[in-house]
């Protein structure tokens, strides 16, 4: 199997796990190639790796961006003020890896949102990408979940706007889920777990520097045309621009008031986090300040601004009602003929 080269690993110093044992006892799904693992201290930890066919040398392949995004989103998360698990970078027999400590127990079990869905729908209406109505269906009608459901409603939606800043395009019903705690005989939001599909992982490092950063309508359209949300209304993914500035879910509203703020007084820390990063080339750490700068300028801030004042972004919400994506079309009309975003309570 083809793996890490020695330079890379000495250049970057990065923490080597080959002297962890293998957890015997593991129930992670998902597509990436992964183990558990477990350190000389007893933690358990889920590993994923990247592919080994990846230039992991200059880390400019979709598998590898995948692990980089997971560690990186993570972090970026959990500055801005959100509960996020613990990750790092690390190695296991000359394969990049990003470890990432499970948060479970002998009496506190994870129970993914896919799991509560299957108990209500038939397998013929449940998507890969669940629907807004099924989320809330599900929350204030299940017989565990009912309880708690305002609370978690809440919580899904915060966490919706910490999505929105770092792109996160597959948050899918197995990837976000609640903590049953046997003890306590309690339910509550687990901590923010696979970062993976965020921070546009397939772009490679040549497309960053060619591609996107020198044209300002290529960034634009990775802040307000794709990725979207993982989430359908009346049956069409949406925009997280959309969604966030329309007052279509007042839950919505109040998570923006509340968490936009904050994102935006901790950003800095957040750049200097990625200028910390040494295994980051320089056209990455560029990369990722940029795109994370144009999503808070375009779309968390108009967002807040429209939330905060309750004059909503009407063509947003015009396109939920009636289950219209945002397209092509209409970013070419938001982004105009002069290459400046028009105010998106007109758009």
């Amino acid at each position: 199997m083809k793996g890490v080269s020695n330079e890379f690993l000495e250049e970057r110093a990065l923490l080597n796990l080959d002297d962890w044992i293998p957890d015997m006892i593991t129930f992670y799904t998902g597509s990436d190639r992964k183990e558990g693992l477990i350190d000389s201290e007893g933690r358990r930890y889920l590993v994923k790796y990247a592919e080994a066919h990846t230039r992991v040398n200059n880390l400019d392949t979709s598998y590898v961006n995948n692990v980089i995004s997971e560690y990186m989103a993570s972090h970026i998360l959990e500055i801005v003020g959100f509960e996020v698990h613990h990750t790092f970078i690390g190695t296991r027999n000359q394969n990049l890896l990003v470890a990432c400590e499970n948060f479970t127990s002998d009496h506190q079990f994870l129970i993914e949102f896919g799991q509560y869905m299957r108990k209500h729908y038939d397998s013929g209406d449940i998507g890969r990408v669940p629907d807004i109505t099924q989320i809330e269906y599900v929350l204030y009608n299940d017989p565990v979940l009912c309880g708690y459901a305002q609370e978690l409603w809440a919580m899904y939606w915060e966490r919706f706007v910490g999505d929105a800043l770092v792109g996160n395009f597959d948050r899918h019903m197995g990837n976000w889920g609640y903590i049953t705690d046997t003890q306590t005989r309690t339910v509550y939001a687990s901590p923010i777990y696979d970062n993976g599909s965020t921070l546009f992982p397939a772009l490679s490092e040549k497309a960053m520097r060619e591609d996107v950063l020198p044209y300002p309508k290529e960034i634009m359209k990775r802040t307000l045309l794709f990725p979207k949300a993982a989430l359908t209304v009346r049956g069409k993914k949406v925009s997280y621009l959309d969604m966030l500035s329309s007052g279509y879910v007042p839950f919505l509203t109040e998570a923006v008031k509340k968490i936009v703020p904050i994102i935006v007084k901790r950003m800095p820390h957040v750049r200097e986090f990625i200028d910390t990063q040494d295994f980051l080339s320089d056209i990455r750490k560029t990369f990722y300040k940029t795109m994370l700068d144009s999503r808070v300028d375009y779309i968390l801030k108009p967002a807040y601004e429209c939330c905060e004042s309750g004059n909503y972004n009407g063509s947003a919400f015009e396109r939920l009602k009636d289950g219209i994506e945002y397209t092509e079309r209409e970013f070419k009309f938001q982004y105009g003929l002069t290459g400046e975003i028009r105010d998106v309570k007109k758009s």
